[in-house]
């Protein structure tokens, strides 16, 4: 069934929901199309580490959308270009890593919000203002509603920094990097460590008590149970290369070639 509701945070009931998403890695549509299908509500379009440009974006964007869902871009970082031209390609959640301070955090709004939350650039053809069928005032309202701003929160410093980031007007939530986050409290990958868990836990605390959205980008396990137990709204579970590669290890195991005796 097609989940188009207006808020990407409620069910058709109006009450609040986990939203699942898988992050598609590989730029391909329907991969994204696909996840919306199995059941998925986003699809995550990685554009900080990997080689995904705007016009694939859009693509991705506009599968997940025909399927029902939404796309939900992470940019390479906080420029103005990249925040305004991934909501221009239709992301209904951009994230923006590394974000340690409230300066960091007004920035994003600045560039991604219209009047009067920001100075977000306005050009009336783009996707992002469904290109301009929209009266001008519908034009800067329905945008700043429907679309949110995450800080992806990372370091320690921005641990430290959450009530101040969280306190920016404009700005929807923050989404945990557990993986950085494990290099700054010297557990590298180690998703199950009590303390990453801890740490992880108390930033979606402390963000959903801040009237905040919070979300983690984490496959199943102690981690990912915590933060939905302790009150995520958003959770990446998974990816198209993360589980494909143990599927098809199985599947060469399954399939053994044949071994030639000599005889």
């Amino acid at each position: 069934m097609a989940r188009s509701s207006e808020d990407i945070f409620a069910d058709a009931d109006g009450q609040p929901k986990l939203l699942r998403g898988l992050a598609i890695y590989s730029g391909a549509t329907r991969l994204a199309e696909l996840a919306i299908k199995v059941g998925f509500d986003t699809v995550w379009i990685e554009m900080e580490h990997g080689p995904t440009d705007f016009e694939t974006a859009e693509r991705i964007c506009l599968a997940a959308e025909a399927a029902g869902g939404f796309g939900t871009i992470r940019v390479s970082d906080g420029q103005r270009c990249h925040v305004l031209r991934a909501l221009e390609v239709g992301a209904r959640i951009v994230v923006v890593p590394m974000v340690n301070t409230a300066d960091q955090a007004r920035q994003m709004v600045q560039f991604g919000k219209f009047p009067p939350l920001g100075l977000r650039g306005y050009n009336s053809r783009s996707r992002g203002v469904e290109y301009g069928l929209e009266n001008i005032e519908s034009a800067f309202e329905k945008p700043n509603a429907r679309t949110h701003l995450f800080a992806q929160i990372e370091t320690l410093e921005a641990v430290q920094n959450l009530e101040t980031i969280c306190a920016v007007p404009g700005l929807s939530g923050v989404l945990i990097g557990p993986g950085d986050l494990s290099v700054n409290l010297g557990c590298v990958g180690q998703m199950s460590n009590p303390h990453l868990i801890e740490v992880t836990c108390d930033c979606i605390r402390r963000a959903r008590a801040a009237g905040r959205f919070a979300g983690i980008l984490v496959g199943p396990g102690p981690l990912l149970s915590a933060a939905i137990e302790a009150g995520c709204n958003l959770c990446f579970c998974g990816g198209d290369f993360t589980n494909v590669i143990p599927a098809w290890r199985q599947l060469l195991e399954a399939v053994k070639p044949h071994e030639d005796n000599g005889s």
